[in-house]
């Protein structure tokens, strides 16, 4: 988990350095938008199965893996709600809207992963990425 975690929030922060940027081009865009998707996908996968196996085994576990469907479900529709919102070339004509959603999505996205990081295993370092 803690690789699928550091690939995720290196895709985000690839995406974050761009929005820094006046202006982005297609190519690269769209490089880190299908890396971004990628991880976001392996990880989801990963988290599945970890809180599949905990709701299993019931008691503690089975209530903290309850508590983060709610939330992992809010992030994956605010997710899929961006990316429909905003295709490539929708991205590229709007930059500034672009910019500013995507930062919000990137937040929300590392709250995300540090909150399951705390609640699913908890014993592993930080990640900086």
């Amino acid at each position: 988990m803690h690789e699928l975690d550091m690939t995720l929030l290196q895709a985000i922060g690839a995406i974050e350095n761009l929005l820094a940027l006046p202006s982005c081009n297609l190519a690269d865009l769209s490089r880190v938008r299908y890396q971004t998707a990628r991880a976001v996908a392996a990880r989801r996968q990963a988290v599945d199965r970890l809180v599949n196996a905990a709701m299993l085994d019931g008691g503690a576990r089975a209530d903290v893996a309850q508590s983060l469907r709610s939330g992992s479900f809010e992030m994956r529709m605010l997710y899929t709600d961006h990316v429909s919102a905003w295709p490539t070339a929708k991205a590229l004509q709007n930059w500034p809207a672009y910019v500013l959603a995507s930062r919000t999505l990137a937040s929300v996205i590392r709250a995300q992963v540090q909150a399951e990081r705390e609640l699913l295993y908890p014993g592993m370092p930080p990640v900086h990425a």
